[in-house]
């Protein structure tokens, strides 16, 4: 399994985003591996609030991403538990990206596709952006 970040759906649909052409190749490579894609309700929300700033309906991107991949919703343990994860991290990383860490240990999923550096500051993930 791999966990999809909301920077690389940024990357995918931002032609003007400095990791376009990678975000491209990541989705040919993923797609040749045929492996499961996961993302939580942190991702869509974030990814379907950048469709106002674009023209681009946010109806068929949900469409789009849940019939693609697995979305987990969180729960008000998960957004607890995402607390704890952001305060042992000094609050160096979003709240956000903890989330993400958080469906990421609960679901035991070591690699994730993104562009955002913070998270290189969690040991055990492979940050998947040549695979």
């Amino acid at each position: 399994m791999i966990f999809l970040d909301t920077s690389y759906f940024k990357g995918l649909s931002d032609k003007k985003d400095s990791h376009h052409s990678e975000a491209l190749n990541i989705k040919d490579e993923i797609n040749s591996l045929n492996e499961k894609t996961v993302i939580n309700t942190t991702v869509l929300v974030e990814t379907l609030n950048r469709t106002a700033k674009r023209d681009i309906l946010a109806n068929n991107v949900y469409d789009d991403l849940r019939s693609k991949h697995q979305i987990v919703s969180l729960t008000k343990q998960d957004y607890l538990k995402s607390l704890e994860i952001n305060t042992w991290y000094g609050n160096s990383i979003n709240f956000n990206d903890c989330t993400i860490i958080n469906t990421m240990l609960i679901m035991n999923i070591q690699d994730i596709v993104t562009f955002d550096s913070d998270f290189k500051k969690i040991k055990g993930f492979n940050i998947l952006t040549d695979i």
